[in-house]
């Protein structure tokens, strides 16, 4: 389909075509039935008037007939013919016109007239009429001597030129009509084919003046149909999606540019202690081993960056089995045992062991450690770690707990965009500030969801298993 407008005038054009087609041909059969009737009708009255020539007296049966008055039957160019003859066969009288030529019957004779069609004599084409005719005595007798009515086949022709003209007028007035008909129509649904797409055409325009480095919040294109009313908003809801998402890139490529800068800077600062001076060997191994540890750093962003793209591609693939949350629980909690030690921290692990629940190992390994992780290392010193569970199989949630000193309510939108951390975090340089946004994409392409919580001093961050029935 080339566009909606060709579309719409050509189905619109052949469905008035076809509606005149249909139309003109229906009044052309009822016009064309009435020019029959009425050629019919006037044959009847022929029959009629020649029937009015007839007269019976006592002496014998008298056909008044006057070529003058009726020279139709007598002309030589497109003659009208008639033939009276008795009931027995015997000829009565017949049109000059016929000269030697009968005219045959096609029908059963009747004092109902009776038509059909058939050629002339001449070989024209004509429309016949039959009927029988009583004659009665002009001045009738009473009793049993009064003489019998004469029964007279009268048969009349003529040619059907006339008729053949009328309706051919008749058709070519249909077809003219109809034409015309055709070109006004059109012209109208041009008009209001052209008229009523021009909203789309405005929006057309408004979308094509979009600059990707500008998107307006809303299309401002005034009013609109009914139609277009669902799409416009449908389109100002993926302007702030879109927008949403070239902010969050460019905030994205800004964080990641800040956070290589500074162990890029620190790795050519170790490599140039290295080779500063070749005989030191503690001071070249020194650099080395900061050089080891800032590009395991970089290497741990950049994979986690990596694998934050595949689940926004869908490459990443996953497999539902039975897990045991509880033992996952209690495994991450032990790995932070030193870091736990170091900060005086007070866990409290209210998750039973052999808790079984249906989701990918891996992941659910992934994102718990994650959020122990975080929770040991942005609780204040001394303070408390809290693990709950509730629920098992497709319908749970584990919340993890802690003390917080520096959130804030507004704080809990940004807690899962890469690389935000508190200005307080930014000295850490063990923490990316990649880990709940990696926990996050994974749990959201797991059926999961992470539900984020500050109440005073408690900031709570639950995994939940079921994202339609869970609980926070």
């Amino acid at each position: 389909m080339k566009s909606i407008r060709s579309f719409l005038l050509s189905r619109l054009m052949w469905g008035v075509a076809g509606v005149l087609l249909v139309g003109a041909g229906l009044v052309y059969a009822l016009v064309a039935r009435s020019l029959g009737s009425h050629f019919d009708l006037a044959l009847a009255e022929r029959v009629q008037g020649l029937a009015s020539l007839l007269f019976q007296t006592q002496e014998a049966l008298s056909f008044e007939f006057s070529g003058q008055l009726m020279p139709e039957y007598e002309r030589a160019e497109a003659p009208e013919y008639f033939e009276l003859t008795f009931d027995d066969g015997s000829p009565l009288e017949r049109s000059e016109s016929l000269g030697d030529a009968n005219l045959e019957l096609a029908v059963e004779p009747d004092e109902v007239p009776a038509f059909w069609t058939a050629p002339l004599p001449d070989g024209r084409d004509g429309r016949y009429v039959a009927r029988v005719i009583e004659v009665h005595h002009v001045y009738p007798e009473e009793g049993p001597g009064r003489p019998e009515a004469a029964r007279i086949l009268v048969v009349l022709a003529r040619g059907t030129e006339a008729l053949v003209a009328a309706e051919r007028a008749a058709l070519r007035t249909c077809a003219a009509v109809s034409f015309g008909l055709l070109l006004f129509i059109g012209l109208i649904v041009r008009f209001a084919v052209t008229r009523g797409l021009r909203p789309a055409m405005r929006l057309a325009a408004t979308l094509d003046a979009i600059a990707v480095d500008n998107l307006p919040e809303r299309l401002d294109i005034g009013t609109l149909p009914a139609e277009l009313a669902p799409i416009v908003e449908t389109t100002n809801a993926l302007l702030q999606r879109v927008d949403s998402a070239l902010k969050r890139e460019r905030r994205t490529t800004a964080d990641i540019a800040h956070e290589l800068r500074t162990p890029i800077s620190e790795l050519i600062t170790s490599a140039e202690i290295a080779l500063r001076d070749r005989s030191d060997v503690d001071g070249s191994h020194r650099a080395l081993s900061t050089v080891h540890d800032v590009a395991w750093r970089m290497e741990r962003s950049v994979s986690i960056l990596l694998q934050l793209a595949r689940l926004e591609m869908g490459v990443e693939s996953f497999e539902r089995e039975p897990v045991d949350i509880g033992g996952l629980v209690h495994e991450c909690i032990g790995a932070q045992a030193d870091t736990i030690r170091e900060r005086e921290l007070r866990v409290d692990n209210a998750v039973e062991l052999d808790v079984w629940v249906r989701g990918d190992s891996e992941v659910l390994r992934i994102v718990i450690s994650n959020l122990i992780s975080n929770a040991v290392a942005y609780a204040p010193l001394g303070g408390r770690v809290t693990c709950t569970l509730h629920g098992s199989d497709d319908d749970w949630s584990v919340s993890i707990e802690n003390d917080s000193d520096d959130l804030c309510a507004a704080d809990i939108e940004s807690l899962s965009e890469p690389f935000w951390r508190k200005d307080r975090a930014r000295a850490d340089r063990d923490r990316s500030g990649l880990g709940l946004a990696l926990s996050d994409a994974l749990a959201e392409h797991n059926g999961m969801r992470l539900t984020y919580r500050l109440d005073e001093r408690a900031f709570r961050v639950s995994l939940v298993g079921n994202a339609t029935n869970g609980h926070a």
